[in-house]
């Protein structure tokens, strides 16, 4: 049972809800110290955890009377506490007890009221069960008796003759005037013989509270689940985890290995996300979930449903489609069985992903009953040279004797068995989406290829997969024995492996859809494709794609991608010697492994997953160009700049975005697959224009360091003209002669709507400063003037246009806290009180916090300012940069895995070194140790590239100022030895090497250039 899933939730007092416990030991400890006879042992602290603690008052003095052998009569509870009795001892606990409250007072544990705010908010019924008469009394005085519906004290027990703890029959009577049954309710407790009770009255939880008594003995005493903080109890597993708790690998079960990613154990939903192979065009998950039925198996570029996002209370300019990646058929899903039963649990499990082949596999090992043992490998590799091709291999090997094994190896096609969440990080499971089959290839023989043809039920976007299929057997070493190819059918596999031997089975499979034409959807739900649906067309492509394949055959594909890959490490590899035995070395060519398959084949945008996992509904943000695409920039330009066509693909669905908000220009949307706008809550989605001066900055970003002024001409100037025209008709100058922008909401989703938000305006101010170095660039770089003089017609601006851009970003207005001394993040920001994160301290806010809770506080959900920062260098001084991270740090929680890079990266230039390498390990171990319990979603890329950014500009001192102003000043961590990466700017590929003696730099192809290193220019 879980929390949610309770009814109602019985919470002790002392010690669970307020630190009475204190005041009580105090107490006891008072009275003995008064009572006890001089030839006893005195009493000590621990006598209260092994005798009073959680029983009734009475009990407890008897109890500690008899460890001494004090006999004194049970007397009567009117006794008063100048009679030795057990009940007049009793009362003078009591009264002691009443002093000492009326002398100190009591506040509720700092996260109390959040637990009980939380609770109430979800409907659940409350309760407090206490052995104590004064539970009335306390909880008034700490502020929290409003919460409760019901309180079973002392007096209660008393009256109604119910057996004190650890008896279960003052929780019982609670939950019967609460009106549920025990196993619909939770018991909260600190104290054993109160965990005991909840144990022997048959709840539905007991959750005990350590707060002294020892975690192993509460869980001994029944309890199904300790925490130390209440607030973990409501986090219930869907919230980030402790980021406080060290980020590290068992390194039995992740041996460190510098390329690949090992895990020894039997995956997890976790594992089918880290060992997941794509080429961005095609995605396969590891070995980890339950099933790989869709949306748990394979994905591709593009391919979604959509629905009618229907808003109850709707409002012009709303968006109106939604849009959710939509799993296709998994070819990669194997099921055994030995002498018709499904194989059971295997005796060993590992699983890896080989950086430099470019495949995951996983093996099991499995004994039958009579002991004889049997191996199974899957190998799955999607090629990262071919957009449609995927290569998966099922090895059967059985040292001891011959067996058959049948395969069911059926295209998995089955619905999904995703659970719905509140989670907005997750994807949506909408009625009514999802695909059909809609042709199956008839004429198909046994020994050839199948085709099936699948079509979204909304979108009608079509998808095609072709499988075939050869086993390969020997009776030994393939290099004495001959080996054996035959063509298998499609569904079931009859294959006998001999002792000794293996079976090989090569499936090839081809994957064809087409690619958007990102300009929304004209009416209705039809999302428009370049191809349209010709699924006929597709199959004889898929078909096509087979026959090269299997004539390439298996060992030409992995050639191949092995020659891909090496050429990808040569231009992308980051060295490190950190010092920590190889981890970081590890994990860092991990995520740089995720930048190269997501983005191999890039046909679509790229999603904040990639194609990993269906989290973000498969939504393509501006994670992309701030994360991802200086990777490519400087290290694979082609790539980069078919990314950014994407976006100029985008346009026409951009201006009408923009006409819908009252705006000239282009408006790109905040989410989305197909150009739409996917954003149903606009305050943290359509409110973040700032998305218009990301993408700006990366194209200009993109053309300055590679001098592609062809795009620039061709493409880029188009987004730039179209996006400042954008910025200029939501600003306006105001009477202090400056240009403001009001109603925004910047890259902190935690501040919504908020006027001239700092990181917006200075993006803004750089959008439009790129469009007159734009033209200046274009005008220089064509003789003839025909590029600039067709922009110029074709976009329909002029040099007055130009001279009214150029005016508004040299007034562009910065806030600035005079008090504070530090940039504000915006007009409101200083206003606004703290956020209380000692007594609100769930996380992440978004999942326990109502939105107008969070906006009317300092509180980032990811760097805002900071971020402005690093991307825009060149424009602060270093004390500017070190006075504001420092005032905004300790206000940003981190709930984004896109806020630990960019504050690693300014802690590391500011001097905080040891906050550069908590955070750069956040950054890192995101993903691989499931930091915010999401993993199973699908990769952060954003995280990925913000890795190689922390390496390289925070760790290797690299800054551009979006290309304006490139230089390196390094920042290498105590204990580094050396840090090793490659950049490519203007067609010089440039080797740099940072150790603690200094910066060294290597020509390894391209013409000279002059390079600004430490502040002073360096010839390369």
């Amino acid at each position: 049972m879980k929390i949610v899933q309770s009814l109602a939730v019985l919470f002790d007092l002392d010690g669970v809800l307020v630190p009475t416990v204190r005041l009580h030991k105090a107490a006891w400890k008072e009275l003995f110290d008064q009572v006890l006879p001089e030839d006893v042992s005195p009493y000590e602290d621990q006598d209260y955890f092994n005798y009073v603690d959680g029983k009734p008052r009475y009990d407890g003095v008897s109890a500690v009377l008899a460890s001494r052998g004090v006999d004194l009569p049970q007397g009567n509870p009117a006794d008063g506490p100048t009679v030795r009795s057990i009940c007049g001892l009793g009362n003078r606990k009591n009264a002691i007890f009443e002093r000492l409250l009326n002398e100190e007072g009591i506040e509720p544990y700092p996260d109390t009221v959040d637990v009980l705010r939380h609770l109430m908010g979800t409907g659940k019924r409350l309760a407090v069960v206490s052995s104590s008469r004064n539970a009335n009394t306390v909880l008034s005085a700490a502020g929290i008796r409003n919460f409760f519906d019901i309180i079973v004290d002392g007096n209660v027990r008393a009256r109604e003759g119910l057996k004190g703890k650890p008896a279960p029959d003052t929780y019982a009577f609670a939950a019967h005037l609460l009106g549920v049954r025990p196993e619909e309710a939770v018991v909260v407790e600190d104290a054993l013989s109160g965990v005991a009770a909840g144990r022997a009255g048959g709840f539905g939880m007991v959750v005990g509270v350590d707060r002294g008594a020892g975690r192993q003995a509460l869980l001994d005493s029944g309890a199904d689940h300790v925490v130390d903080q209440l607030i973990e109890m409501i986090q219930d597993g869907s919230a980030r985890a402790d980021l406080a708790r060290p980020a590290d690998l068992d390194p039995t079960t992740y041996p460190v290995d510098p390329w690949a990613l090992i895990e020894n154990k039997e995956g997890d939903s976790n594992s089918a996300t880290l060992f997941s192979v794509s080429n961005g065009n095609i995605g396969v998950r590891g070995a980890g979930d339950p099933s790989r039925d869709l949306g748990s198996g394979t994905f591709m570029s593009g391919f979604h449903d959509t629905f009618t996002i229907k808003h109850p209370e709707t409002a012009y300019g709303f968006a109106r489609v939604g849009q959710v990646i939509q799993g296709v058929p998994d070819a990669s899903d194997f099921s055994l069985s030995l002498d018709g039963y499904p194989l059971g649990s295997p005796v060993s499990a590992s699983q890896k992903v080989d950086f430099r082949r470019g495949i995951s596999s996983y093996v099991r090992r499995y004994r039958t009953d009579d002991g004889a043992d049997l191996s199974v490998t899957v190998e799955r590799m999607v090629c990262l040279f071919d957009p449609h091709l995927a290569l998966y291999t099922l090895i059967i090997e059985s040292p001891d004797r011959t067996m058959t094994v049948d395969v069911d190896a059926r295209i998995n096609g089955n619905a999904p068995r995703r659970q719905a969440s509140n989670d907005p990080r997750k994807s949506n499971l909408v009625d009514g989406c999802g695909i059909h089959e809609v042709l199956e290839d008839a004429d198909g023989d046994q020994e050839g290829p199948v085709c099936h043809v699948y079509r979204c039920n909304n979108s009608q976007m079509t998808a095609v997969l072709a499988v075939r299929q050869y086993a390969e057997s020997t009776d030994g070493d393939p290099g004495v024995r001959p080996m054996v190819t035959s063509a298998l059918p499609e569904d079931v596999w009859h294959l006998r492996v001999p002792a000794g031997g293996r079976v090989s089975v090569r499936r090839y499979a081809a994957y064809r859809s087409p690619s958007i034409l990102p300009v929304g959807v004209d009416c209705g739900l039809v999302v428009r494709t370049r191809e349209g649906s010709d699924a006929r067309s597709m199959v004889l492509a898929c078909l096509e794609d087979l026959d090269s394949a299997c004539h390439r055959g298996a060992g030409g594909l992995e050639g191949a991608q092995r020659s891909w890959l090496e050429d990808f490490w040569r231009r992308g590899d980051v060295q490190v010697a950190a010092g920590d035995g190889g981890r970081i070395q590890q994990v860092s060519r991990w995520e740089i492994f995720q930048l190269a398959q997501a983005t191999a084949q890039v046909r679509n945008g790229v999603g904040a997953k990639g194609l990993s996992g269906s989290g973000y509904d498969g939504h393509y943000f501006w994670d992309t160009e701030i994360y991802i695409l200086p990777f490519l920039t400087y290290t694979d330009p082609a790539r980069a700049r078919a990314i950014l066509h994407y976006r100029h693909e985008m346009l026409p669905a951009a201006r009408r975005r923009a006409a819908i908000m009252n705006l000239d220009g282009a408006l790109f949307p905040w989410r989305t697959i197909n150009g739409e706008e996917g954003s149903a809550y606009f305050p943290t989605g359509t409110a973040q224009y700032h998305i218009d001066a990301d993408i700006a900055y990366a194209l200009m970003q993109y053309v300055l360091v590679s001098g592609d002024d062809d795009y620039l001409g061709r493409e880029g100037i188009d987004i730039l003209v179209e996006t400042a025209r954008m910025w200029a008709s939501l600003g306006s100058y105001q009477s202090d002669g400056r240009f403001h922008i009001h109603s925004v909401t910047g890259p902190d989703e935690y501040t919504a709507l908020v006027d001239d938000n700092l990181y917006t305006n200075q993006m803004a101010r750089f959008n439009l400063m790129a469009v007159i170095q734009a033209v200046h660039r274009l005008d220089e770089a064509d003789e003839t003037g025909e590029i600039l003089a067709h922009a110029r017609q074709r976009l329909g601006f002029g040099d007055e246009d130009l001279k009214i851009w150029k005016g508004m970003a040299e007034a562009m207005f910065m806030p600035y806290a005079n008090q504070e001394g530090v940039h504000a993040q915006d007009a409101q920001f200083m206003n606004r009180p703290k956020w209380d994160f000692e007594h609100c301290p769930a996380r992440p806010l978004l999942l326990y916090y109502h939105p107008l809770a969070i906006y009317g506080h300092k509180v980032l959900k990811q760097t805002d300012v900071v971020l402005a920062l690093f991307l825009l260098s060149s424009w602060f001084t270093p004390e500017q940069k070190l006075a504001d991270f420092d005032y905004y740090d300790p206000l940003t929680t981190g709930d984004s895995t896109l806020s630990a890079a960019s504050q690693s990266i300014l802690a590391a230039e500011v001097g905080r070194k040891e906050l550069a390498m908590d955070y750069f390990r956040r950054s890192l171990f995101a993903d691989v140790f499931n930091l915010h319990d999401n993993t199973e979603d699908g990769i952060h890329l954003a995280a990925a590239g913000g890795v190689w950014s922390t390496l390289v500009c925070g760790f290797g001192g690299m800054r551009d100022t979006g290309g304006t102003a490139i230089g390196i000043d390094p920042r290498l961590p105590d204990g580094w030895t050396s840090l090793e990466y490659t950049l490519l700017i203007r067609g010089t590929s440039i080797r740099v090497t940072v150790t603690p003696e200094g910066v060294g730099l290597q020509r390894m192809s391209g013409p000279s250039m002059v390079l600004n290193v430490n502040g002073h220019p360096r010839q390369v």
